[in-house]
């Protein structure tokens, strides 16, 4: 199997993406095979769990909240090489209006447990997938403050951010049926991590600031840096 896809095709996950390659920081580039984005992995099979073996992914990261996470967690029975991590991050409560989604996200960006998050980052072994539901939103906060932490472009944010729809766009379709919010308060639109970003940025300046803040210490934000931007030789 190639190591470079974006897009990971399991058996049925619609939305597992890799965060590797790109631009960064000093002429760098993220790295391939170190973070993971995703929409809830379902229905896992020995197939599957060998493309991420060949993927060296060792750990797991649930950021929903509520009883779904122990679905997901009986999913991953016939993996028992990943370590999974149930790190609910927000509430379930789906904004009204688009134009709550990035005061949302920033919420999202601030709730207790995310330190917790940075921090399995920093010290798992191998790559790490992360996911919610649809890998969209709370998802979408982290991938945002990795590629941000990795001095990743707004433009490649953004893009990266936007794949969702076209990758899960027939679940999404089923939510904009939902007659008690906006429809574009389920879609990936760029003014959404648009508004994000420039609301974290207002409020915490950058990355590095923003995770000290939370209590993730230098060490563990260097050993991110290192697992995950990757520089030319010579």
């Amino acid at each position: 199997m190639n190591n470079h896809l974006r897009r990971i095709p399991l058996s049925d996950t619609l939305n597992l993406r890799d965060l590797g390659g790109y631009a960064a920081a000093n002429c760098g580039a993220t790295r391939w095979n170190a973070f993971f984005r995703s929409a809830c992995p379902n229905s896992l099979s020995s197939g599957d769990g060998e493309i991420l073996r060949g993927l060296c992914v060792t750990d797991v990261i649930d950021l929903r909240g509520g009883d779904n996470a122990d679905e997901v967690m009986r999913g991953y029975e016939v993996l028992p090489f990943l370590n999974v991590h149930h790190i609910p991050v927000g509430d379930e409560a789906v904004p009204k209006t688009a134009s709550e989604v990035p005061s949302n996200y920033l919420k999202i960006a601030e709730h207790c447990n995310m330190p917790q998050v940075f921090r399995v980052l920093a010290e798992s072994r191998g790559g790490v997938i992360f996911h919610c539901f649809a890998g969209k939103d709370r998802t979408g906060v982290v991938a945002a403050i990795l590629l941000m932490l990795a001095d990743v472009s707004d433009e490649d944010i953004i893009a990266d951010y936007t794949l969702t729809y076209a990758y899960f766009i027939k679940r999404l379709r089923e939510d904009f049926l939902r007659d008690d919010a906006e429809p574009n308060v389920f879609k990936p639109l760029p003014d959404h991590m648009e508004g994000f970003m420039r609301l974290f940025r207002e409020e915490y300046c950058d990355v590095r600031s923003f995770l000290l803040k939370q209590g993730v210490t230098e060490q563990q934000i260097n050993k991110i840096l290192r697992k995950f931007v990757v520089f030319p030789k010579g």
